[in-house]
């Protein structure tokens, strides 16, 4: 191979062509770091850009029910406890557990004063019978005397008004005439006295025995007392031992309606939240069973606290489940005010008070007018939205129909 001289016009020529080379090459790097530099810097200001339409997003759903702790009752129940002045317990007809109908027998009294009372009453009604007996037979032989004492008085005037044969036969007989109709006038007046003292001693003796029939009736129904179910329902026998029944603090027995209500309460928080009539879940806390029911009763009175240290007031409510529930089940009563309730940053208020708020529909936002109303710190909806629906929270009001947001979601 032939060797080119290095002072030669040729090695020149080279050289200055390599020099020309690295200064294209060094040129193209430059243009190349260029560029890249503007990339990044459009691509930072893309980033940029996003990261101030990224928004977080409130999802619209009812509010959870309120929960409140209940125990089912008896919505009707009879007690009867030991009443001495019945007397003693002389039977239990029912057995604990035991189904009755209304006006069925539970126990009975037998009142001893009672009866020792009524026989003494039986023997002075006795004594006036005797007594109303005898005056009536003199009533009657008065009448009698009565009745003779009037004939005979009749007779005598008759004869003293016949002739008479002779001046002293007729003498005589007018004497005897007076003298009979004296002793018949004075059988007169002592037959109506008799009669008169008769039937006053009668109705006395009426009246008497008229008193004592009553008091006669009342103590026989004293003597032997029945106690009797008001209503259907469960007996409940707390106290079997005869012995023990008169100095016993329970009652004899306790019935049980079949129908059951529930008792709970709410505090002053949520009081103006519940109302009657409204229709509430039970949650039975033994199963995962729920059963609609009712509100039928509030009351207007605050309960004693039971925590210490508490400063809210309990008031009493009832609810009737539209199912049976055993007595003494613990439940939940979940009631639901049906309220949609909005964070204020998800509301845009003009100055004409229009309430507006920036739906998102993947990722494309719908400005929409609502109508709500403040209540404290959030909005409750009247209108303009829908369960499930997405809105934007501190959104822009810069924000159109139609543009195209990043959202986040907690």
């Amino acid at each position: 191979m032939k060797k080119i001289d290095e002072n030669s016009p040729t090695r020149s020529l080279l050289k200055r062509v390599g020099e020309k080379k690295g200064l294209i090459t060094v040129g193209i790097i430059i243009v190349l770091m260029i560029l890249f530099f503007i990339i990044q810097f459009f691509q930072n200001s893309d980033l940029e850009s996003n990261a101030e339409e990224t928004y977080s997003v409130h999802i619209v759903r009812e509010e959870d029910p309120i929960l409140f702790d209940g125990i089912v009752q008896a919505s009707e129940v009879q007690e009867e406890y030991y009443d001495a002045s019945k007397g003693v317990i002389a039977e239990v007809l029912v057995e604990d557990g035991q189904e009755v109908e209304a006006e069925t027998e539970l126990f009975t009294y037998t009142n001893e004063e009672n009866q020792q009372l009524l026989d003494e009453q039986n023997r002075q009604y006795s004594r006036l019978k005797e007594r109303r007996s005898e005056a009536e037979t003199e009533l009657a032989n008065a009448k009698d005397a009565l009745s003779t004492a009037n004939a005979n008085i009749e007779k005598s005037n008759q004869t003293a008004q016949g002739p008479a044969e002779t001046e002293e036969s007729m003498d005589a007989g007018f004497e005897t005439a007076q003298t009979d109709l004296m002793e018949y006038e004075s059988d007169k007046a002592e037959a109506e006295a008799t009669i008169e003292s008769a039937e006053m001693s009668i109705d006395e003796l009426n009246d008497q025995m008229e008193d004592i029939e009553y008091e006669i009736e009342t103590l026989r129904e004293g003597i032997t007392t029945t106690v009797t179910a008001d209503f259907s329902g469960v007996i409940e026998v707390t106290n079997t031992n005869s012995s023990t029944l008169a100095t016993s603090e329970e009652p004899v027995v306790r019935l049980l309606s079949k129908d059951v209500k529930i008792e709970a309460t709410v505090s002053e928080y949520d009081y103006d939240k519940i109302k009657e009539e409204s229709h509430v879940e039970i949650n039975l806390m033994s199963s995962d069973k729920e059963i609609p029911g009712k509100i039928t009763q509030i009351g207007s009175l605050p309960m004693q606290a039971s925590a210490e240290g508490s400063t809210s007031s309990r008031y009493p409510f009832t609810v009737i489940p539209e199912e049976p529930i055993q007595y003494g089940f613990s439940v939940q009563v979940g009631f639901s005010e049906g309220a949609i309730y909005l964070p204020q940053s998800a509301v845009f208020e003009e100055e004409d008070g229009t309430k507006i708020v920036f739906v998102i529909i993947d990722g494309i936002v719908e400005r929409r007018e609502i109508e709500a109303h403040k209540e404290s710190n959030f909005y409750v909806l009247d209108s303009g939205l829908e369960v499930d629906e997405e809105v934007l929270l501190d959104p822009s009001p810069e924000l159109a129909d139609g543009d195209e947001v990043m959202v986040m979601y907690d």
